[in-house]
């Protein structure tokens, strides 16, 4: 029985994790956020993204990652990143879409990190 729920258990770490994000980041720590009047925000870390980034990032832009404050979602990734400044909280990884659709063809789009 505990053989199967640790199958479980990684089958579903996998599937969560590497299934739907694209892009990654290790040991990063926030550097910046900044939420415009518009409602949408980036966040920056103390080192790129990594290699995978979609063509849409524009150079300077490497580092960041984008979400809107007008969803709950949004409003969650800004109370997270905030608190992650604050603290000086090293992420241990951070996950990205693959897309930039929150500020278009620009910034890449926020999916989830882990402390």
């Amino acid at each position: 029985m505990k053989r199967v729920r640790g199958i479980a258990a990684i089958v579903t770490g996998l599937i969560s994790s590497s299934a739907f994000a694209i892009g990654a980041a290790t040991n990063v720590t926030v550097t910046d956020v900044r939420v415009d009047a518009d409602g949408k925000g980036m966040v920056y870390f103390s080192s790129p993204l990594g290699s995978g980034q979609p063509s849409c990032v524009q150079s300077g832009y490497g580092n960041a990652l984008a979400f809107d404050t007008n969803t709950a979602g949004g409003r969650s990734i800004l109370a997270f990143v905030l608190a992650a400044q604050a603290s000086g909280t090293v992420l241990t990884g951070v996950f990205c879409y693959g897309t930039c659709n929150v500020y278009g063809a620009t910034v890449e789009d926020w999916h989830y990190a882990t402390s």
